[in-house]
């Protein structure tokens, strides 16, 4: 299945947030840890490229950056910063089109009925997520 680097961190993140050691069926205790490692592996070069991102915006613009904020708290005018908040856009929009970058990724699904022994801190709109991507069958 092809998927978005954005989804596919944003399903590594839900997947986090499950407790597989209270899963009844080991099975899809180990086939959601599996799928949960290959997302993290897949994203951690676009993680990586924008936390470098994220510091070279931030070592380059470091001056500027304090200035800016100055004036946020004193309710100045923002004109004078017209080149860094230029600059801020486009490393957004570099991050942005790492993130929509599509990987083709092969999840193994666990049934919704095991699932649920898991989900106690997930959301339904979580579990619509995953569904939709192809963790949950069912």
């Amino acid at each position: 299945m092809k998927l978005k680097l954005s989804t596919i961190d944003q399903l590594a993140g839900i997947l986090a947030g499950i407790k597989f050691t209270k899963m009844k069926d080991r099975n899809a205790s180990l086939t959601l840890l599996k799928n949960h490692l290959l997302l993290r592996k897949v994203c951690q070069d676009a993680r990586a490229d924008k936390e470098e991102i994220i510091r070279k915006f931030q070592e380059d613009w470091k001056d500027e950056l304090a200035a800016e904020e100055k004036d946020r708290l004193e309710n100045k005018s923002m004109v004078e910063h017209f080149d860094l908040l230029t600059a801020r856009k486009d490393a957004n929009k570099s991050i942005q089109e790492i993130f929509s970058r599509e990987v083709d990724i092969s999840l193994t699904p666990v049934s919704l009925d095991v699932f649920t022994d898991a989900s106690w801190d997930v959301t339904l709109d979580q579990v619509a997520t995953l569904r939709e991507c192809g963790i949950i069958e069912g």
